[in-house]
């Protein structure tokens, strides 16, 4: 890959993973912060507000996970396989956001959200365990990756664990200026030159 293109790629999956895990951290935080039987005449708080939010905000991390691929030097092809799963989780997300805005959020459920998730859910969980066994990646985003990938997996929007969500989007800020590191090098001559892989 020229560096030309290295240099667009860590800049636009960077800026991605940033504002993916900003989303999540502040809708998670009004979304927790919200009390159960929220309006007064419902038994669960109504979180159909905030799905638009999430859903924009895992295509954007979907989008930063390319950039950490992208980072390091012979992956493999498993690697490779659970990226793909988990943008296609992202984007199938995405697509049942999109299709209960399309119609007012006037359905109570959307079945790609919930498949999307799981399928985003499995394919992070595999990159990231992955990641962790290969040490391709420097370790603090390898705990970070492995943070994000437990926390997303443990995320309800009903329950306690909708603080998870918060968790998930601090690592996805972290971890995009590990893409911003990668794009200054790649742009500076005079910076020191990371390996790919570096650990």
């Amino acid at each position: 890959m020229s560096n030309l293109l290295k240099r667009v790629v860590f800049l636009i999956t960077a800026l991605s993973a940033l504002i993916g895990g900003m989303i999540w951290l502040r809708m998670g935080f009004e979304l927790s912060l919200m009390p159960t039987g929220n309006p007064k005449d419902q038994v669960y708080r109504s979180s159909q507000s905030f799905m638009p939010w999430f859903g924009c905000g895992i295509a954007c991390i979907g989008v930063g996970l390319v950039g950490l691929y992208v980072s390091v030097k012979d992956a493999g092809r498993f690697v490779r396989w659970a990226l793909i799963g988990t943008l296609l989780g992202c984007f199938i997300y995405l697509y049942g956001t999109i299709s209960r805005i399309s119609m007012n959020l006037s359905i109570q459920y959307e079945a790609a959200q919930p498949i999307g998730l799981l399928v985003t859910i499995a394919g992070l969980l595999f990159f990231s365990v992955s990641m962790l066994r290969s040490q391709l990646l420097p370790l603090w985003t390898r705990v970070l990756l492995l943070l994000s990938s437990v926390s997303l997996l443990i995320f309800n929007d009903q329950f306690i664990t909708a603080w998870s969500s918060v968790p998930f989007g601090i690592s996805w800020m972290g971890l995009s200026m590990y893409l911003f590191r990668r794009f200054a090098q790649a742009s500076n001559p005079k910076f020191t030159k990371l390996n790919d892989g570096e650990r």
